[in-house]
């Protein structure tokens, strides 16, 4: 099944941006205009196009002024699909079918270039072949000549290696919050994302971040299906990943509980917490101030329970002063301390 939310996040022009830059054109970016890229209108896209809504059109104009189209795939099945050359081709002939429409041809004498791009993040590899010709029993015969050519880049998210993730960019924030399987990962992944939201001042681009945030934890079987969301009211990016960082972390403490585990993951789970109160200080520091931080550290020293741990991130989010705060947690009497 196609994930919306991706889709949302793949809507915004910084996401398309720092995924071509990064990845799909990595080498030849630099002759791409990216103040041009924009999505193809509805009127454009018709009917045929609109049918899978997980796939999306762009095009950018490049520095010899032509245009690049690009059509964007997001693949979020558990199964490799072996035919998708075939539907990129038929995706590609779809979008030269609406350029001809639209006169193009007759007016530059040419169509443009595409560029298909798969997005995929399930659990196998892909294995996919990515070439159209590598399906064709035809081989070297004089057949040959006269079949279709073309390939298409494929991003394998789950297998991107880390050295291969390009700094200060949205798409590697995206893969590395998508890989982390730990508290310590998980952290430092947000505070990537953090700053680089920040940088952008791009309101709906943080929103598109925090639908897929809110989306995965619901997934995850960390929000409800229906009902109330605890998120929906959180309007601050750097708020809604605070509680994102509170809630994963709480939920990797409550796991290790259950399992009743040996006395190395004991220590791995007391390292989380260390670095849980760790993390609460530090967003102390920034909604007061770093004397507010070292008055919470003081008074979080040897706290251990992840209820009482989680009771001040929410205390953090709603307190108006450092004051109330170290108030609140100072008279918690909770166990665990």
């Amino acid at each position: 099944m196609h994930d919306p939310a991706y889709k949302l996040l793949f809507s915004r022009p910084r996401m398309v941006r720092d995924l071509l830059d990064g990845f799909a054109a990595r080498s030849w970016s630099d002759i791409l205009d990216f103040g041009s890229l924009a999505p193809l209108p509805a009127s454009f896209i018709g009917r045929e196009l609109q049918q899978r809504h997980g796939d999306l059109i762009w095009r950018v104009r490049v520095r010899d002024d032509r245009w690049l189209y690009l059509v964007l795939l997001l693949e979020f099945q558990s199964t490799v699909d072996p035919a998708m050359a075939v539907r990129i081709l038929e995706y590609t002939a779809l979008v030269y079918r609406r350029l001809v429409d639209h006169d193009v041809l007759r007016e530059h004498g040419a169509l443009p270039p595409v560029l298909p791009v798969v997005l995929y993040n399930g659990r196998r590899r892909w294995t996919a072949p990515v070439e159209v010709t590598n399906l064709l029993a035809v081989g070297r015969d004089v057949l040959a000549p006269y079949q279709p050519s073309q390939r298409y880049y494929v991003l394998d998210v789950a297998r991107a290696a880390d050295a291969d993730l390009p700094a200060g960019n949205l798409v590697s924030a995206l893969i590395g919050l998508e890989k982390t399987r730990d508290a310590a990962g998980l952290r430092g992944a947000l505070e990537a994302l953090f700053d680089l939201l920040r940088q952008q001042k791009d309101g709906a681009l943080t929103q598109a971040f925090m639908t897929w945030l809110r989306h995965g934890l619901r997934h995850a079987g960390r929000l409800p299906a229906d009902g109330e969301d605890p998120l929906a009211q959180l309007q601050e990016t750097q708020t809604m990943l605070e509680e994102t960082v509170r809630e994963w972390t709480r939920e990797w403490l409550e796991q290790g509980r259950a399992q009743g585990i040996d006395q190395g993951r004991v220590q791995g789970i007391e390292q989380a917490r260390h670095e849980e109160r760790a993390l609460l200080c530090r967003l102390a520091a920034r909604k007061f101030d770093d004397g507010a931080a070292e008055r919470l550290a003081a008074a979080l020293a040897g706290v251990t329970d992840p209820d009482r741990l989680a009771r001040v991130g929410d205390w953090i989010i709603e307190c108006a002063t450092a004051s109330d705060l170290l108030a609140r947690v100072r008279g918690d009497n909770g166990p665990g301390g």
